[in-house]
C-alpha cells in the first residue's frame, strides 16, 4: 500500500469516527473537564462550613464521637481536614431497616478520589456531618450527596447514564479517541517545507482553511496530553484487561474485596481500638504515604480501612483488625505503572499545570467536532473531495 493510499484510509477512519461519535465524544470530554475541578466546584455549589477555632486538633476518636452524637450509629467514613479552616467531614451510613448491621454498606473503590461531598455517587443515602477539628463542635450536617451538576457529570463520564453496563461503552469511546489521535497525527504530518505552518493558525486563514488549521494546530499542541488522558480512561474502564481489578491479599493468602476489606473474627473479651490508634498503625505501616481518611465499619467482622495517598497521587489502603490491633493487609499499587493512570486521567496529585492540561484536553473534543463538521459541510457544499489538499481549498 502506498503512503497516499494509507493516508486516504486514515482519513476515512478519522472522518467517520468523528462524524458518527463526535457528539458523544464531545460530551464525554466536557464532563471530564468539569470533574477535573470537582472539589472546587463542589465548594462553590455546596460550601462546607468554616472551622474557625484555633489551637491543637482533638483526637480523632472525639471527632467520631461528636459525629455519632449528631447522626447516630452507622458505618463512618471520616475525611480528614485538608487545609486550615476546613472541617472534618464524617459520612455516616446507617443500616437499612431489616438488614444486618452494616449490610448494604459500600466504601469508596480503591484509588478513587475522595469527593468534597463525602463519597462517590451512587452510594446508599447517608448523612454528612461537619466537625470543627479543634473544638469538636458540630458545624452542620446535610444529606451526603453531590450537587446535581457534579452528580450528572460523574454519571455521564463514568457510564453515560447507562448504569454499570455503560462503563464498557465509555471505554470503547476512549478507544475511539485513541484512534482519532493516531489517525489525526498521520493526517497532520506536514509535507517537506511546510513544517513552519503546521503548528499555528495563520492570520490570513479564513473559511475552510481557518477551520482546517485550527483543527490541526489544536490537535498537535494537545496531542500528548490527549493521548495520555484517553489511554488512562481506557485502562480505568477495562481494569480486568489490564490486571487492575480483583481483590487484595491478606495473611495466609486469603483474598478479599478491596471495597469491603478482609473478613475477620471478633475476639471474645477484646475491646476494639479506636480511630486514633488505627491511624497511628497505618502511618507506621506506610510511613511515606499521607492519610486522607478512615472508614470505621459497623459490622464487627470487618476491618478498619485507612485511606492513604502514596507519592501524593496514588490511592493506597491499610486494613486493620480492630480486635487484635494489627495490620492484616495493605495495598500500595504506586509501584505499578498502570495504577498511575487514574491520577493521570483525573489530573489529581500531579501539580496545577498537569491539572490544567487535563482540563483543556477535555474541552478539545468539542472543538474538534465543531471544526470537523464545518469542514465536512463546506466541502460537500463546494463539491470538493473530502481528501482535498489545502491548496485546493479556496478561502470561501
Amino acid at each position: 500500500m502506498s503512503f497516499a493510499a494509507f493516508r486516504r484510509l486514515m482519513f476515512q477512519i478519522h472522518m467517520w469516527v468523528g462524524l458518527v461519535l463526535g457528539l458523544l465524544l464531545g460530551l464525554l470530554g466536557l464532563s471530564g473537564s468539569i470533574l477535573v475541578y470537582d472539589d472546587a466546584i463542589a465548594k462553590i455549589l455546596a460550601p462546607m462550613p468554616h472551622a474557625s477555632t484555633q489551637g491543637a486538633e482533638l483526637p480523632l476518636d472525639k471527632i467520631v464521637e461528636a459525629a455519632r452524637g449528631a447522626a447516630g450509629q452507622g458505618a463512618m467514613q471520616v475525611a480528614l481536614a485538608r487545609e486550615p479552616g476546613d472541617p472534618v467531614s464524617v459520612r455516616v451510613t446507617r443500616p437499612r431497616a431489616g438488614e444486618g448491621a452494616g449490610r448494604g454498606e459500600r466504601r469508596p473503590m480503591e484509588g478513587q478520589r475522595p469527593s468534597a461531598q463525602g463519597g462517590p455517587p451512587g452510594q446508599q443515602a447517608a448523612t454528612q456531618v461537619f466537625i470543627d477539628p479543634v473544638s469538636g463542635a458540630v458545624l452542620g450536617s446535610r444529606k451526603a450527596q453531590l450537587p446535581p451538576l457534579l452528580a450528572f457529570s460523574h454519571q455521564l463520564h463514568g457510564n453515560f447514564l447507562m448504569g454499570r453496563e455503560g462503563r464498557q461503552f465509555v471505554g470503547w469511546l476512549g478507544v475511539a479517541m485513541l484512534a482519532l489521535g493516531v489517525t489525526g497525527l498521520v493526517l497532520w504530518w506536514p509535507k517537506r517545507g511546510q513544517w513552519k505552518y503546521a503548528f499555528l493558525v495563520r492570520r490570513t486563514a479564513k473559511g475552510l482553511r481557518f477551520h482546517r488549521e485550527l483543527h490541526a494546530a489544536t490537535g498537535i499542541w494537545i496531542f500528548v496530553v490527549f493521548m495520555i488522558v484517553s489511554f488512562s480512561g481506557v485502562v480505568i474502564a477495562f481494569p480486568n484487561a489490564f490486571g487492575l481489578a480483583g481483590g487484595g491479599q491478606a495473611g495466609g493468602g486469603v483474598t478479599f474485596n478491596l471495597r469491603e476489606g478482609p473478613e475477620i473474627a471478633p475476639l471474645a473479651g477484646a475491646i476494639a481500638i479506636g480511630a486514633d490508634e488505627a491511624l497511628a498503625m497505618a502511618r507506621k505501616a506506610m510511613p511515606d504515604a499521607m492519610p486522607t481518611g478512615i472508614s470505621l465499619p459497623v459490622r464487627p467482622d470487618r476491618t478498619i480501612m485507612v485511606n492513604m495517598l502514596a507519592h501524593g497521587a496514588v490511592g493506597a489502603t491499610v486494613y486493620i483488625d480492630p480486635w487484635r490491633a494489627q495490620v492484616v493487609a495493605k495495598r500500595d499499587p504506586s509501584q505499578n505503572f498502570l495504577a498511575w493512570q487514574r491520577p493521570l486521567h483525573q489530573g489529581s496529585g500531579l501539580g496545577a499545570i498537569w491539572k490544567a492540561l487535563v482540563f483543556l484536553s477535555g474541552l478539545v473534543p468539542a472543538l474538534f467536532v465543531i471544526t470537523g463538521v464545518v469542514m465536512w459541510v463546506k466541502k460537500r457544499q463546494r463539491r470538493l473531495p473530502m481528501t482535498a489538499a489545502l491548496a485546493e481549498e479556496a478561502a470561501g
